[in-house]
């Protein structure tokens, strides 16, 4: 119904008003224009129907109706000049281009701004009529309408960006409650990931270097030693980090206490891995460090299991993560839970980003995550020309745009060029505060009230002939904008209703000074500064009057219009809010539900690890760490992942410090 009721409006108001109106009046309408015209406004009321799905084609069709309606209208008309016959016509390309302006891409609006202004030239072109045309005339009406085209536009994208601003809250509030629906599958996924993160670096690090150990204790008993050492150690830490999980620590993401990536590698680095770490960009910011981290340790882990030996690159910037190895001296099987590509998957998604990981061209692995930009933001290399600022210099632009007309049509009438100069440049500096008008808009608001001052200025002293200088009233809507501006986007919104008094009466001061110093008219016009002086004390506050309403209606529709997005603000928020707060207790159900039994069997075989490696049995540590990773694969099969069903065969030797080059093929599953 809303689709059809503007254009309606529009048609059925056009043709009451011409032709049906003169033929009730008795004025004789020509058979021909009356049919034109009424062809015509079908066409602009049929395309405006489908402004909105089809924005373009609707103004094509809109800017055909006029151009017809103009054309053939003069053929009869006889009631009135034809511009005022069609003018409620006249208002239906100002429809289209808006709905181009909102529903549009951006790249088609040059286009249809340009197709709009041709025919509202053409338009005045053909209403000029005969004897000739008057071209200076042509070239104002031009410069209005590409003034109030411009107008249509800018409202138009303003429009269109709450639409964005509007669908953005939507989705994220959807989001919200499919992540509250998920929020338990979602925290098994975490649980699940993080355990697996900490049990198969440590326990694989265990299972490794007891393994070599083992294997060549008659060749090096000293080995056999360290790796005792090396078992207690690494067992502690695996039990403590699984008591971490029992407990609920906070979540892996933004942890203050992760380690260094630096720190990681020279763990590895222990192991006997040959591991060069880039930071150029310095170690990840503190709201991507744990998943950047987390990330490093899963692709260092696999490096251990699969190229022990071998040389690892691990490059961090602002927007990629590379971790890379040649392959090593052996590759090993059977030690994988078939998780981590998976899991380091998730955790680069997590920050917004991509994971992949596959061998590397001439041997090896390669994980790269590609990740967003630190800042969250797009960046331009243009910056003044997007969003708000374009929107402020555009109104700052229209602004001095009429200015300059205005100072055209006065020219005509003998204004002398320094004058007209002097005052478009008064006008200038008056504009140009707006540009601040959404970033400090009471700073804005006084640098208006200011140079709104410049106009007695220019009058008292004489550059500026007394008689013209009404035209720098025309700037008033400088002072309107900067109202309007302040109570919708000034800070402290309480008082902003000051800046109507403060408007209305540096207007009003303004215009008191320009009438009385203003003797063109000699009967009236005031001798002496003390009558002067009089003058503007009693009128200014009179005047202050008939500028607090146009001022008052500014600061209204601004306060509004702030109210109103703020309660979206506030709703959309409040949804938002509660729909995390139920993902939240969700989650918090799923984890109390997994911590009670998830260090049964785990944390029951991690803690025979350092007892054994306390009692001198490297045969002990290394069953115990196996079946500590069984029944880690257990537990995270029960939450949700994918099980390695063949059974784990022994781990080859490994370089480094204690093995023999051993050649065993296999490829990176997890």
């Amino acid at each position: 119904m809303a689709r059809w009721m503007l254009p309606g409006l529009l048609v059925v108001g056009q043709l009451l008003y011409w032709p049906l109106l003169p033929l009730i009046g008795g004025d004789p309408v020509g058979p021909l224009a009356a049919f034109v015209v009424a062809g015509a406004c079908l066409l602009a009321g049929g395309g405006l129907v489908q402004r909105r799905e089809k924005p373009l084609p609707a103004l094509v069709a809109v800017l055909a109706g006029n151009v017809i309606a103009v054309l053939g209208a003069p053929v009869d008309a006889q009631w009135i000049e034809v511009g005022d016959a069609l003018m409620i016509l006249a208002i239906t390309p100002y429809v289209a281009l808006f709905s181009v302006a909102v529903h549009a891409p951006g790249r088609l609006l040059p286009a249809a701004f340009a197709a709009a202004v041709a025919e509202q030239a053409l338009a005045s072109v053909v209403q000029d009529g005969e004897p000739g045309v008057d071209w200076t005339y042509q070239a104002q009406m031009l410069a209005l309408g590409v003034l109030l085209y411009g107008l249509v536009v800018l409202f138009g994208r303003r429009r269109r960006r709450f639409h964005a601003e509007r669908a953005e809250a939507a989705r994220r509030l959807d989001a919200a409650r499919q992540a509250g629906l998920g929020a338990a599958d979602t925290e098994r996924r975490r649980l699940a990931r993080e355990l697996h993160d900490v049990t198969a670096h440590h326990l694989t690090s265990i299972v490794v270097n007891s393994s070599a150990a083992e294997m060549l204790g008659d060749q090096r008993p000293e080995l056999r030693a360290e790796a005792l050492d090396f078992a207690a150690r690494t067992g502690r830490e695996t039990l403590d980090a699984l008591r971490r999980l029992v407990a609920i620590l906070p979540a892996t993401v933004g942890r203050d206490d992760t380690p260094s990536l630096g720190d990681l590698a020279d763990g590895f680095r222990a192991l006997g891995q040959r591991i060069t770490v880039e930071l150029p960009d310095g170690d990840p910011p503190p709201e991507r460090a744990a998943a950047v981290y987390g990330i490093v340790r899963e692709a260092l882990t696999n490096t251990l299991r699969y190229a022990p030996g071998g040389h690892v690159l691990v490059r961090y910037t602002t927007t990629e993560l590379l971790v890379e190895d040649d392959g090593g001296a052996a590759q090993v099987t059977g030690l994988g839970g078939g998780r981590g590509v998976s899991g380091m998957r998730e955790r680069a998604q997590s920050l917004g980003g991509d994971c992949t990981a596959g061998p590397r061209a001439g041997g090896g692995w390669r994980v790269h995550v590609v990740l967003p930009g630190e800042g969250g933001a797009v960046r331009t290399a243009y910056p003044w020309l997007r969003g708000q600022v374009a929107a402020s210099a555009a109104l700052v632009f229209l602004l001095i745009l009429v200015q300059a007309g205005i100072m055209t049509v006065a020219g005509e009438d003998g204004l002398p060029r320094t004058a007209a100069a002097l005052i478009l440049l008064a006008q200038v500096v008056h504009a140009v505060p707006l540009l601040w008008r959404r970033r400090s808009a009471w700073w804005a608001f006084a640098a208006v009230v200011l140079t709104g001052l410049l106009g007695p200025l220019l009058v008292v002293p004489g550059p500026v002939p007394a008689e013209y200088g009404y035209l720098l009233l025309f700037g008033c809507a400088v002072d309107f904008a900067a109202i309007h501006a302040v109570a919708a986007r000034g800070a402290r919104p309480g008082l902003s209703w000051l800046t109507v008094p403060a408007g209305a009466g540096a207007l009003a001061f303004v215009m008191a000074v320009l009438l009385a110093v203003d003797d063109s008219d000699k009967e009236v016009a005031l001798s002496g500064a003390g009558e002067r002086v009089a003058f503007v004390t009693v009128m200014t506050p009179l005047i202050a009057i008939l500028f607090a309403i146009p001022a008052a209606a500014c600061w209204g529709l601004g306060f509004a219009g702030r109210r109103r997005r703020d309660r979206l603000r506030e709703r959309e928020a409040d949804g938002l809010a509660t729909e995390l707060e139920q993902a939240a207790f969700q989650a918090l159900l799923e984890r109390n539900r997994i911590a009670n039994g998830l260090h049964e069997d785990v944390l029951r075989h991690a803690a025979e690890v350092p007892g054994a490696a306390e009692r001198g049995d490297l045969t002990g540590v290394l069953a115990a760490a196996r079946r500590a990773l069984t029944a880690m694969r257990s537990l995270l099969d029960g939450l949700g992942g994918r099980a390695e069903t063949a059974p784990t065969p022994a781990p080859a030797p490994v370089s480094g410090p204690a093995s023999a080059p051993t050649e065993v093929t296999s490829s990176r599953s997890e």
